[in-house]
């Protein structure tokens, strides 16, 4: 790799590649190529900011293994059709882990510079982030790097990503990259203790220091972000990060006005011992009706009676608390310690897609987990490919990429104990979450 990464990344969006992708998004390839190039420090910088902070080396390190380790590099244009290993998912998830508080205003104003509306850049995020981890694990294993060689090797490339943040983004993140103080790592810790998605900021709290050519006013909002982002953390005490719940039983009666509860009841099922699985009690099989004339035979407990209920009913709204609103699918399963499902969870992902059919402006994310058995590392991943493979499953059946995400959680947010069969069980899952009706 030459020593300017931004040029590499920015080589791999070549004019098929942006071609393609104006194609697959119905975006003019100019605005296209203008917010891919944005894109590209931009994401080196929310990984740089990350290998600053505790853990950040090994997690950025094992990342771009990974990414490198797919061959995604091989075919770019595999991560636009949903075929990518999930990483066209997982991209914009990363990056707005990465970048955490300025997130939002960092991609509105790529938006704003390219042409492009906000949603484009979310999925242009899912092809830039692999293609950056993927050079990263590239140049890692070219140079035989570990964790905290890769992230010297970035360090040094920080001028030039700096650099090359268009649209403004050099002044509203003017601090990337810097040394924080023991205050600012303390914050930064602290974030990271809370479990909340933004604790990849390191919040600066050194004095700011007014470079020529760079106006002091996104240094002023930099620090507001950060006692903000304290406020939220500590004064509210609230976690965006998803906890599973799953919804209070409702019947399929479409007239029920009953808002959708915060916490669930107790699943109640059984452990099977021959095949490791938990067995959900559904209920007794009713039909549902689906707007577009559907008809689906379910259990009356069901995930997928619940969700038609969501949706159908108006007085349910989602949350913007993303804790909230998630259902576990009570009938999908996949061989032990693999991401292929099972022949019999092939059903529930078709009625998934059915409802999904039925109600065009509905989106859902998909949410994989594990029990605590083996390396944190390595449940992240498999969480991850089983929640892709049943958004694939999904996709299969007619719905556009578009309205399904997926993202792995790993072995966090355990529904039960994984002290037994029977907890360990309940925990390896696949949750369903409402995200737009």
């Amino acid at each position: 790799m030459s020593q300017n990464i931004i040029d590499v990344v920015r080589s791999y969006f070549s004019d098929g590649v942006v071609q393609q992708t104006s194609t697959a998004l119905g975006e003019d390839g100019s605005r296209v190529r203008s917010a891919l190039m944005g894109l590209a420090p931009l994401v080196l910088g929310g990984l740089l900011r990350r290998t600053e902070q505790p853990g950040g080396p090994a997690e950025v390190f094992g990342m771009a293994q990974q990414a490198h380790s797919s061959g995604l590099l091989d075919n770019v244009g595999s991560l636009l059709t949903g075929d990518g290993g999930g990483w066209s998912s997982r991209g914009p998830e990363l990056l707005r882990s990465a970048l955490g508080a300025q997130y939002q205003p960092a991609t509105e104003a790529i938006a704003s510079g390219s042409g492009v509306n906000s949603g484009i850049v979310g999925r242009l995020a899912g092809l830039v982030v692999p293609v950056v981890l993927g050079l990263l694990g590239r140049h890692a294993a070219q140079n035989n790097l570990d964790a905290h060689g890769l992230s010297g090797w970035l360090t040094s490339q920080r001028s030039s990503i700096l650099d090359a943040l268009p649209f403004g983004l050099g002044g509203l993140l003017g601090g990337l990259g810097g040394a924080a103080t023991a205050a600012g790592a303390g914050m930064a810790n602290a974030v990271r203790d809370t479990g909340y998605a933004a604790r990849n900021v390191a919040a600066e709290t050194v004095a700011p220091v007014v470079r020529e050519g760079r106006p002091w006013w996104p240094w002023l909002l930099l620090l507001l972000l950060g006692a903000g982002l304290l406020y939220y953390l500590f004064g509210r005490n609230k976690h965006e990060e998803p906890v599973t719940t799953t919804e209070t039983t409702t019947t399929v009666d479409t007239t029920t006005t009953t808002a959708a509860p915060a916490v669930a009841a107790t699943p109640t099922g059984r452990y099977d011992e021959a095949t490791g699985n938990y067995i959900y009690d559904t209920g007794a099989n009713t039909d549902v009706k689906l707007p577009d004339g559907t008809v689906l035979n379910v259990g009356s407990n069901s995930t997928e009676a619940r969700l038609f209920n969501f949706l159908n009913d108006a007085s349910m709204t989602v949350s913007d608390d993303k804790t909230q609103g998630w259902l576990s699918l009570d009938r999908v399963y996949f061989d032990t310690g693999k991401s292929t499902l099972t022949t019999e969870s092939q059903q529930q992902l078709k009625n998934i897609a059915a409802i999904l059919k039925a109600f065009p402006n509905a989106a859902i994310k998909l949410g994989g987990y594990t029990d605590n058995k083996g390396s944190a590392d390595a449940n992240l991943t498999l969480s991850a490919d089983r929640a892709n493979a049943a958004r694939k499953a999904v996709m299969n059946n007619g719905i556009d990429a578009g309205r399904v995400a997926a993202e792995g959680y790993g072995q966090e947010h355990p529904l039960a104990t994984n002290d037994t069969p029977e907890g360990r069980a309940q925990n390896r899952r696949v949750d369903v979450r409402v995200t737009k009706k």
